[in-house]
């Protein structure tokens, strides 16, 4: 590509990018006056600016503002956005909230998980037959058990910070469980990425778990504790400067390293960037020198083109016939039921008040952005078609967009205080 063409098409991806921006944040902020966490309306915004809202305007030759050129450059973007959000995730990942055993933390992450994935395992005939016929059934039966138990952790956090609740007991049991789940989430969700990868043949599945178990030891056991003393080493050299130049260069060289290893195995670079964020989570300074020197930056520059790209993949118009509704009210029905459900009746079995137990598992049941990362690795696999991952894109921004209304609706009133207008 000449200096020219590079330069012309720097110009689009830069329009494209700016565009992305202002209208996720503004429709960001409508959806927070609404009473909907940021994140909603961030995915709104994806879709107006997809086939479901653009694509209707410009229906000759859209996308006028996407073209297939740039597609790629976008992408690009979206995954080292993707990446860096998932160290993130890594590294604000409390384990603390592990090592809770209670009665109720128990039950509800375990009913969490059971109660969505027997759901999906009834639904997956009909949706196999009627929408993945090309696909292969052990695997997609594993990916959507998978897509409906998963919990969006990160925006639970958020909702409970935007709500005043991140200190109650109620937001402790919510986060606990939720952690619990998006663990064994994470989990099935690397393996059934080393099974497709290997088109489902045992021995390479093996070789890519063993491979990514032993890549987790060594960042838990050498690399995460080297790179924890090599910070406390660079904050005192550099008199307290919380994120030296020669320390961020360090890690992010680290951090590619990870990705890079992960790839190689034949599981997505994302994992790497999650297992390294992991490994450094006791590093409080560490984590808060990250958080104020990049998480504004990724949350609103690179985050809003992941949700973009989702909603560009994302046809609602692709929805024509009854059938492929039904389809979309049975996911989303499995999700709800499942979740919703499940968590309420392992809250309340284990002598938590109805109010109390309504809560956590509306909590429980925001799916979001967690969600999305799954749904777009399920595509990536080849494992839902155009239709079924509109559906479930449909089904993740609904499940969150209940959040807000029903935890207000259910809310005791000594936590309803706490909650500002």
């Amino acid at each position: 590509m000449n200096p020219t063409a590079i330069e012309g098409h720097l110009k689009l991806v830069m329009l494209q990018w700016g565009t992305i921006i202002i209208v996720s944040w503004i429709c960001g902020r409508l959806g927070k006056r609404l009473g909907q966490p940021l994140a909603v309306g961030e995915i709104f915004a994806g879709i107006l600016l997809g086939p479901s809202a653009l694509g209707i305007i410009w229906p000759e030759n859209w996308p006028p503002l996407f073209p297939d050129e740039t597609q790629q450059s976008l992408q690009l973007l979206g995954k080292l956005g993707l990446i860096l959000l998932l160290f993130q995730v890594g590294m604000e990942f409390d384990f603390g909230h592990l090592q809770c055993r209670s009665r109720t933390v128990t039950a509800v992450s375990l009913t969490g998980i059971v109660a969505p994935a027997l759901l999906g395992w009834l639904v997956v005939p009909w949706l196999h037959r009627n929408f993945a016929g090309e696909t292969p059934y052990f695997g997609f039966q594993l990916f959507v058990c998978i897509a409906l138990s998963i919990t969006a952790l990160p925006i639970m956090g958020r909702i409970l910070l935007e709500m005043k609740l991140e200190r109650t007991a109620l937001g402790a049991l919510g986060i606990s469980a939720a952690a619990i789940d998006d663990v064994v989430g994470w989990i099935m969700l690397a393996v059934i990425t080393a099974l497709v990868t290997s088109d489902f043949k045992w021995v390479p599945v093996l070789i890519q778990t063993g491979g990514v178990t032993a890549l987790f030891l060594a960042l838990i056991y050498l690399v995460g504790p080297w790179l924890r003393l090599a910070w406390r080493k660079s904050v005192v050299d550099n008199d307290g400067n919380s994120l030296a130049p020669s320390y961020l260069a360090l890690l992010l060289t680290v951090l590619f390293v990870c990705c890079l290893i992960t790839n190689v195995l034949g599981v997505f670079s994302i994992f790497g960037a999650f297992l390294l964020g992991a490994s450094l989570h006791q590093e409080t300074g560490l984590v808060k020198a990250w958080r104020e020197r990049f998480a504004d930056f990724v949350l609103v520059a690179f985050v809003p083109i992941f949700f973009t790209n989702t909603s560009l993949r994302t046809d609602i118009g692709s929805l024509a016939t009854a059938t492929q509704w039904l389809g979309c009210a049975v996911i989303l029905l499995a999700a709800v039921a499942g979740k919703l459900g499940g968590c309420f009746l392992g809250a309340w079995f284990t002598g938590q008040p109805v109010r109390e137990s309504a809560c956590i598992a509306t909590l429980m049941n925001s799916r979001a952005l967690m969600a999305l990362v799954v749904i777009n690795i399920g595509a990536d696999l080849k494992l839902l078609s155009k239709e079924l991952f509109t559906m479930f894109v449909i089904m993740a921004l609904l499940t969150t967009a209940m959040t807000g209304p029903l935890l207000r609706a259910w809310l005791p009133p000594e936590l309803r205080k706490l909650v500002p207008d």
